[in-house]
């Protein structure tokens, strides 16, 4: 006679706990490695890259006193997109004007995307009824799924502050270049408050309003702010609008040209925790998964899911679509509207307009299409890239997450569901690019300048989107899902790179060629690149049919 013996279970290790599956904290640690990974090492590249660029084209007195000039000359309204002008002549100052703000904006979609989903995105899949079942409260639960963010943040944060301390301490050339540990901090801190302001408000509206609603509410008001906050100089109108946002009240908190506003960043401090402390009680309060409906055009019947693969596929991301569609256009729009201070300091500013026909012989630049080629495209094209890359992360969660297993029990085959996977991702392209042409259409029509040119230029995101939704298609047929949405922002993030340093830093042209945006042309005033055009159509075609192929080939994998 045997007695069976039944192992007592084993407490969870002290490292399992800290990254693992040892506690929920653990766990959110765990899932956002490869964002930290990738934010920190691309924050690490462009700070001391970019100082190096900066001290290799500018390494003497005289130099430095022609960039001084040339900011100046500059017209105040294409200032807008930069930084204050503070000692620009210097390293800190130049990197904090030319690049400064465009780091925390970059690391508050991060945030964003991060924050909005780590409670409301969990609640909609279904998950956390089961981590609640635990006898863990929902106050603990939202505190450690927050707490994992904070420490990716913290992490990237500090890898920024390492990183522009060495750059100003081994790029230190001329008087004036060094920046101090103690500026790399101010600096390091503000970008990380910045970056988390938008995701606790991301935070705080998301048991209110579900995820995607709450990241688009979020995203637009980092847009907003940022943009506004850059022209309140130019168009003093804006100064009231932008001081409503963090990006305003810290307009003067310039630390690495040696300018400081802690004031202005200790409100920043409060807010910030004050919405995360409404985020966590939300979350505590209601009901899990019950949220507000925020009111948005009736959807058409083949887009609400049950009509079929693509149907369903194509629901899967159609909110967040709608609001990445707002958030863009809302962004064109801003900037189309102000194109006719553009023109008008154009006017003014002959040898500034000498400069860009001697750059751009068959250009015309004055007018608001070439505004917006100046100052919407780079960013532009980057939020299109992170769209495609959140649409590909949904496509991918069907198997991440278990539910294809389900669906595929159903009398539908492999390839149809990869297929319908892609051509859904296509359409949802297709409806961002139209939301966005509809605010730049009407940003530009209150200008008097021509809307069609720059409203078909548009269309240049779509090209780029899909390229991406092929090459994340492709990888996820392949290699797994679980790696598509993650190389989709990598490859995006090294495209910008590449692009941005290439010159910089000198990289050899076919290194420079690779990158697919430099191959988009200027389509804004009509100037199309076929190049970019043919390769943009044929990563989709041939990406999705590999990602079709190597499905249809694979074991699915959790």
């Amino acid at each position: 006679m045997t007695t069976a013996t039944q192992a007592a279970p084993t407490a969870p290790s002290a490292w399992s706990r800290i990254y693992g599956l040892g506690s929920i904290f653990a766990k959110t640690v765990r899932d956002s490695r490869r964002a930290t990974i990738i934010t920190a090492v691309g924050l690490a590249l462009v700070f001391i890259g970019i100082s190096a660029a900066i001290i290799s084209e500018f390494d003497t007195p005289e130099s430095r006193v022609e960039l001084v000039n040339i900011v100046n000359a500059v017209p105040p309204i294409l200032q807008g997109m930069a930084g204050p002008i503070v000692n620009v002549g210097t390293l800190g100052g130049y990197l904090s004007y030319k690049y400064g703000l465009f780091f925390p904006f970059v690391v508050s979609l991060w945030s964003i995307l991060a924050l909005s989903g780590t409670l409301a995105g969990e609640a909609q899949r279904g998950s956390l009824e089961f981590v609640a079942s635990t006898g863990k409260s929902r106050r603990r639960i939202a505190i450690e799924k927050l707490s994992g963010h904070l420490v990716g943040l913290g992490i990237a944060v500090l890898v920024a502050f390492v990183s522009i301390t060495i750059a100003g301490s081994a790029f230190a050339t001329l008087p004036g270049d060094e920046i101090s540990p103690y500026s790399a901090l101010a600096y390091s801190i503000w970008m990380g408050l910045i970056a988390l302001a938008g995701g606790s408000l991301a935070f705080a509206l998301g048991p209110f309003v579900g995820r995607g609603a709450a990241a688009g509410i979020a995203g637009a008001a980092t847009f907003t702010g940022f943009i506004l906050n850059g022209y309140q100089q130019p168009v003093p109108g804006l100064a009231p609008f932008a001081n409503l946002t963090w990006w305003g009240w810290t307009h003067d908190h310039v630390p690495l040209a040696g300018q400081y506003d802690w004031p202005a960043v200790g409100l920043v401090a409060v807010v910030t925790v004050a919405l995360l402390v409404i985020g966590i009680e939300a979350f505590a309060r209601r009901d899990i998964g019950v949220t507000s409906t925020v009111p948005t055009p009736s959807l058409p019947r083949p887009l609400l899911g049950l009509g079929g693969s693509l149907g369903r596929s194509a629901s899967v991301n159609l909110t967040s679509t709608f609001w990445w569609g707002i958030g863009v256009g809302l962004f064109g729009l801003v900037l189309g509207g102000a194109a006719t201070g553009f023109m008008d300091q154009l006017r003014d500013s002959p040898q500034f307009m000498e400069l860009l026909h001697s750059i751009f012989p068959n250009v015309d630049y004055n007018s608001a299409g070439g505004f917006l080629q100046l100052l919407f495209i780079q960013f532009g094209v980057i939020l299109a890239g992170l769209f495609a890359a959140g649409l590909v992360g949904g496509w991918a969660s069907d198997e991440t997450s278990g539910r294809l297993e389900i669906v595929l029990s159903t009398p539908l085959g492999r390839g149809r569901w990869a297929l319908s996977g892609g051509a859904a991702m296509v359409l949802n392209v297709a409806i961002f690019v139209a939301l966005t042409m509809g605010g730049i259409a009407i940003g530009v029509a209150t200008t008097g300048s021509d809307v069609a040119t720059p409203v078909v230029g548009s269309l240049v995101l779509g090209l780029y989107a899909v390229a991406l939704v092929g090459i994340g298609h492709a990888v996820g047929g392949v290699l797994g899902t679980r790696f598509a949405g993650t190389f989709v922002i990598v490859f995006v993030m090294l495209t910008w790179f590449v692009q941005l340093l290439g010159p910089l830093v000198g990289l050899p042209q076919l290194v420079q060629d690779l990158a697919l945006t430099t191959h988009l042309g200027q389509p804004m005033v009509g100037a199309w690149d076929s190049t970019g055009v043919v390769a943009s159509i044929a990563l989709a075609v041939i990406g999705m049919a590999i990602g079709t192929w190597g499905f249809r080939r694979r074991d699915l994998r959790g």
